[in-house]
């Protein structure tokens, strides 16, 4: 089976370099990183496509709900293997309960979602964070630095979380004025009801992975599933 990947050898100095090189490229095209007090933090996505590179992918190991009557709070387990042999090198583990300040108005399955999302930066930066740091990024996940805010509770979503949405609106299909559309309503987006309504949207908007440039790990994983098939 081809995959049209070039897979890097991190035992190799010289690639190392090279892929450090080419994920400082593909962050700053795809703009997946979060700004805070001026320093980058990559998203999950950069973790991945990072991955990718090394023929590694994600596997969600378990997902547990450790909810109560006054808190939705989930827990995930995420394990980095390697293509072909299936190997376990990584292993991250994180929560996510409405709890937390910016949290409090968002639906059960965002709050499972994101354990999930914190879960796979948490594994690839248990192991490549070094690359990052090496890509001139922080060699933390935004969203573990999203976690570890302590902010007050507020009615709408944070700048950081609208910087969440408008970093997805260029792996979509939309045309320059659908963007600009997408870009003012996230913008001026003031409730956590409209926000989810703008995730969703733009989810479903995803560019297949025949027409990306360059597919995030989580697309190429359900490509090369389906190759296998």
């Amino acid at each position: 089976m081809s995959t049209d990947l070039i897979i890097y050898d991190l035992a190799k100095p010289a690639q190392s370099l090279q892929l450090a090189a080419e994920l400082k490229r593909f962050v700053k095209e795809q703009k997946l990183t979060v700004n805070i007090k001026g320093k980058e933090y990559p998203l999950v996505e950069s973790w991945q496509w990072a991955g990718a590179q090394l023929g590694l992918y994600p596997q969600l190991n378990y997902i547990s709900n450790h909810s109560t009557e006054t808190e939705i709070k989930y827990l995930a387990e995420v394990s980095i293997c390697k293509w072909g042999t299936n190997e376990v090198i990584s292993k991250g583990v994180a929560i996510c309960s409405n709890k937390e300040g910016n949290k409090r108005q968002w639906d059960e399955y965002a709050i499972l979602s994101m354990a999930q999302t914190r879960a796979t930066g948490k594994a690839f930066r248990n192991l490549i964070s070094w690359l990052m740091k090496a890509a001139g990024f922080e060699a933390t996940p935004a969203e573990e630095m999203d976690f570890n805010k302590q902010e007050p509770a507020q009615e709408g979503p944070t700048i950081d979380e609208k910087f969440l949405l408008l970093a997805l609106i260029g792996q979509t299909d939309m045309t320059d004025s659908e963007a600009q559309m997408a870009t003012d309503a996230i913008n001026s987006c003031n409730d956590y009801k409209t926000y989810q309504k703008i995730l969703y949207r733009l989810e479903v908007r995803k560019k297949p992975i025949d027409q990306m440039v360059n597919p995030s790990q989580k697309d190429i994983n359900k490509h090369l599933k389906k190759s296998i098939k």
